[in-house]
């Protein structure tokens, strides 16, 4: 089964996407500043990352999660044309305001692992 990491700190957000992730069959991971990314199993496709927390938004994370062959999807309430730009530089594949993230979250899994 496939896994997703989830770096998100907020417990609605957390619940909403975890639960349409575990809906599409996924196997759902959270993840924060202390979690080792030598840890990380083969099984896992994706991270989606809560770039509203300051921890979370950061160019070594990013790239250190491309890095290691991951999807990665970034969410803010507002996007920032400056952080978008520098995170996708490092391989964050996709930034979505948290407005329509959890919405289009199924076809953004469909489109990103398919």
């Amino acid at each position: 089964m496939n896994k997703v990491l989830l770096f998100v700190k907020d417990f609605e957000l957390g619940t909403r996407i975890s639960s349409t992730l575990i809906d599409r069959g996924f196997q759902v991971e959270f993840s924060d500043e202390q979690t080792d990314p030598s840890k990380f199993t083969d099984d896992i496709k994706m991270a989606i990352v809560d770039m509203d927390e300051k921890i979370f938004l950061s160019v070594g994370l990013v790239s250190e999660l491309n890095r290691r062959g991951l999807k990665v999807i970034g969410t803010m309430e507002q996007v920032k044309n400056r952080n978008q730009t520098k995170l996708k530089s490092v391989g964050c594949d996709l930034m979505l305001p948290k407005k329509s993230f959890v919405k289009n979250l199924p076809n953004i899994i469909s489109e990103l692992i398919s």
